[in-house]
């Protein structure tokens, strides 16, 4: 395995590094986390830092969160509370690194559902997050773990901008399909309408990396493509290559994590299900019931089976995790370790993460499985997650159990399971360095 290593800030910078650290924080104990959300409007823009939304209690608890490392003032908090109250949120939070002499503003924001947290200490910043009531760290260490993974999605997302201005067809697809399910679908007033602009963007995206991969191999973009055999598909897909072509698979997962988010709160704002989409006299239409009733056949079966968990509520944030946190697979040789450890940062039992991980299947169903295992390995793997993102799910296996810089530690029955491991870690390594 190679020697490299990807090294974190102990103190982040201002910016990026910054909110990276802040959403970590909360990734790691157990929220769903957005990043970087913009509207435009279009003369005027909207930029949300990060937005959280934690389905643990009773009640879902949605925060906005701003970030500030530099100088700040009451222009800034006022204008969080003007965009608490245009979301019609209750609670909102502002992160800053010093108080610039303006301490007596915890006080006056508090009331306005405004709370006001100063990391002037990283070394405590953790315990301060948890002693305001944010939430607490089964591991610490996934916070770390999270920043690295919030690396992989800036690279990413900076890889497709690159390449669409380098004039790749593909890539100009695949960030407006970036935009429409991180920014434009957030802004939806209701579940079922942001339901229907998703599946609108993925219906007209159903195979993005297979077309973009077209285009590579010196062909024509097409994400409507038949299955075909791509010479690039294979090698990003095999040997984690084609950076462009990982960034398009990550959307396309994105795409389907967003949709299964917006099931959730589909299902929690409507406990009694769908509504009618005839009155009871059978004159008037509710557009709302329209609107439901018009999503695929899929969606619909799947919305069935989904009502029926126990604790569905909190599948959006065990999916997130699962893809971006222990890179979409588990070793089957420890899969009953590694579902205690899956249930233990989700809050779903154990016994019930195998049905949690049913979701990919009965929402977008495929001819075969979701789930492969890609030879005499160990590795049971949800099909179409970046290898860069199994590298970050990897590396997650080696803090679990403890292994240090190496794998080789790891007590496993199939034969190519280190390799495949060290072969992931390596991927995301050279990709985060390159």
């Amino acid at each position: 395995m190679s020697e490299k290593v990807v090294t974190l800030q102990e103190i982040p910078k201002a910016g990026d590094e910054l909110e990276d650290y802040v959403a970590a924080l909360f990734q790691a104990s157990g929220h769903f986390v957005e990043k970087q959300i913009v509207e435009s409007d279009p003369a005027d823009l909207l930029e949300l830092d990060i937005f959280t939304t934690d389905y643990g209690g009773e009640e879902v608890v949605q925060r906005l969160i701003e970030v500030k490392g530099g100088n700040w003032g009451y222009t800034d908090l006022f204008k969080v509370v003007g965009w608490m109250k245009y979301l019609e949120l209750q609670r909102a939070a502002f992160f800053v690194t010093k108080w610039d002499g303006r301490e007596t503003a915890l006080g006056r924001m508090e009331p306005l559902g405004l709370d006001i947290v100063c990391f002037q200490d990283f070394a405590t910043a953790s315990q301060h997050f948890t002693d305001k009531g944010f939430g607490s760290f089964v591991e610490p260490a996934l916070i770390d773990l999270w920043r690295h993974s919030y690396g992989v999605e800036r690279k990413f997302f900076k890889t497709i901008i690159a390449r669409a201005k380098a004039g790749d067809e593909g890539a100009r697809s695949a960030k407006t399909y970036y935009r429409q399910i991180n920014n434009g679908t957030f802004f939806a007033r209701t579940p079922e309408e942001s339901l229907a602009m998703l599946y609108e963007a993925y219906r007209d995206h159903p195979k993005l990396t297979l077309g973009y991969a077209l285009e590579l191999d010196g062909g024509t973009f097409d994400p409507h493509t038949p299955t075909v055999q791509s010479a690039s598909y294979q090698a990003a897909l095999r040997e984690g290559e084609y950076p462009e072509l990982q960034a398009s698979m990550y959307f396309e997962q994105r795409a389907r994590l967003a949709i299964l988010k917006a099931a959730v709160d589909y299902a929690l704002a409507n406990p009694g299900g769908p509504p009618e989409t005839v009155s009871e006299d059978g004159k008037w239409f509710f557009f709302r019931g329209l609107t439901y009733h018009s999503l695929p056949g899929t969606f619909h079966t799947g919305m069935e089976w989904l009502r029926e968990q126990r604790n569905f509520r909190r599948y959006a944030t065990f999916w997130q995790q699962f893809l971006w946190g222990w890179g979409g697979f588990y070793l089957e040789d420890r899969k009953e370790e590694e579902f205690e450890w899956m249930s233990t940062y989700s809050g779903i039992p154990a016994d019930e993460i195998p049905t949690a991980l049913e979701a990919f299947d009965r929402f977008f169903p495929l001819p075969g499985d979701w789930f492969v295992t890609p030879g005499w390995t160990d590795v049971r793997m949800l099909k179409m997650v970046p290898m860069v993102f199994q590298g970050v799910g990897s590396h997650h296996r080696r803090v679990q159990y403890g292994l240090g810089k190496n794998v080789s530690g790891l007590s496993v029955s199939a034969p190519y399971t280190h390799s495949d491991l060290a072969r992931r870690i390596n991927c995301a390594v050279n990709f985060l360095l390159s």
